[in-house]
């Protein structure tokens, strides 16, 4: 009950504050960031500090199974009904004032008139593809503006659905109930997916390949290694606005197989098909921009070959006109985000404390690398955008200040990096699980030498 308390005060907390919606002022300049952002400090000091301090254990899973149940399912249809009033009330300014959103709507219409990303007049590589693919499906059946609402319900059930189908494969309902109303009522996932952003089909992508990932663990599916580059190509063609650091997930990735098979990695041909699909669908995207925007020269060829050009733009002002900013941003961020996370560690702390032990388990490093990897890209991404946008925003939308900061980190970095709660459970319940088979092991050697 206190775990599902604290979900929707965060949830309430950030809409009730967010003030009138359909004033742009308003919008930008209210109070939800800071009051979520105070709600997620208080929850996590307090929090941990009761459970490490006092050493108070909060065995979430060991609640009663009824109890839980009901709780979690209340919450998560809260949240979804939150989701749909949000969504459904949302105008064509809403998706102009959070940018993408119409962006996205605009590639859609012209990827179902024309076959390509046309926004402006202009062939466009800014935003990744998937997303609009799948809004120009409902813009062949209803207007624009319905079929946003209408695809983008459709995706967010579809997201919820699929974090809770893979969670109860692994671990269960009452985990599964659990992991989904994490997702399901996290306010900046909930409120950015209402305004057509494109972060439901990231979370189905993560999720799916971190499970299958998992999954390949074990050797008689093996195989499954392959569907997770699947899932990995199309997630990133989802939010390719990450650019080329996405091979810092690739290169982590494979050193941690690395670590566990050793030069038997370059003979798995699972895994050497796994990075084909992989690289055969972001390398479509990448020669369809050298194809529309190289000019042939060598000197070119790198620029012309960016998944985003805005990111690039950003990237390049960051790394060269501006990196002292940038490495302070980078760790200001880091902390900001980390104390906000706190207040979701708290919940499995009892559990994931038991992970530092087990680290060398092949399961346990994975989703530590799983949880990991999000924050660290979104520290680096995050910290890229906000210099390069504190250069030409006007100072209303974007400063150096705190305030502006933790608005930022709220409206933009924590929607990026809120997929590392869905390893962070998992990990969570991996720990749980062993601890109750030892336990229960214990148990049955005590009762047979009695």
């Amino acid at each position: 009950m206190l775990v599902c308390v604290f979900l929707l005060a965060a949830l309430f907390a950030f809409l009730l504050l967010q003030g009138d919606m359909n004033d742009w002022v308003a919008f930008m300049g209210g109070e939800a960031s800071m009051g979520l952002f105070a709600v997620y400090c208080t929850a996590g000091i307090v929090g941990i500090s009761v459970v490490a301090l006092l050493k108070k254990e909060l065995r979430v899973l060991d609640a009663p199974s009824r109890v839980f149940a009901a709780s979690f399912l209340v919450t998560i249809i809260v949240g979804c009904g939150v989701f749909t009033y949000l969504n459904f009330s949302a105008t064509q300014a809403h998706y102009e004032w959070m940018h993408d959103g119409v962006v996205y709507q605009q590639m859609g219409v012209s990827f179902l008139q024309h076959g390509e990303f046309i926004v402006d007049g202009n062939y466009s590589r800014h935003l990744g593809p998937v997303y609009p693919m799948y809004l120009s499906l409902f813009y062949a059946f209803f207007p624009v503006h319905l079929g946003t609402q209408v695809a983008v319900e459709v995706i967010f059930t579809l997201s919820v659905v699929a974090v809770f189908a893979v969670t109860r494969k692994l671990y269960g309902v009452s985990p599964a109930l659990l992991t989904t109303a994490l997702v399901a009522t996290f306010p900046s996932y909930v409120f950015s997916v209402s305004r057509n952003y494109s972060e439901p089909l990231v979370l189905m992508m993560y999720t799916l390949t971190v499970y299958f990932i998992m999954e390949s663990l074990k050797p008689e599916k093996a195989d499954r290694i392959i569907l997770a580059g699947l899932c990995a190509g199309i997630g990133f063609l989802t939010k390719s606005g990450i650019g080329y650091f996405f091979l810092i997930t690739g290169i982590a990735g494979f050193l941690w197989r690395f670590y566990y098979m050793k030069w038997q990695v370059f003979k798995n041909r699972n895994y050497m098909v796994a990075i084909a699909v992989f690289l055969t669908i972001v390398s479509a995207w990448i020669a369809r921009n050298l194809f529309l925007f190289w000019d042939g020269t060598f000197a070119n060829f790198f620029v012309a070959s960016q998944s985003s050009d805005y990111f690039y733009t950003a990237m390049i002002h960051s790394f060269t006109k501006d990196f002292g900013s940038f490495f302070v941003q980078f760790w200001f961020f880091a902390a900001l985000t980390s104390l906000s996370l706190l207040s979701y560690v708290w919940i499995f702390f009892d559990y994931l404390r038991k992970a530092v032990g087990r680290i060398r388990d092949e399961c346990t490093s994975c989703l530590l690398l799983a949880m990991t990897l999000p924050l660290l890209i979104t520290w680096v991404v995050g910290a890229v955008y906000f210099v390069y946008e504190n250069e030409w925003m006007a100072d209303y939308l974007i400063t150096y200040y705190p305030v502006s900061q933790v608005r930022y980190l709220v409206f933009t970095l924590l929607r990026y990096c809120f997929i590392s709660l869905v390893p962070l459970s998992w990990l969570a319940y991996e720990n749980a699980g062993k601890r109750r088979d030892a336990a229960n092991l214990a148990e049955r050697k005590k009762q047979l030498s009695t």
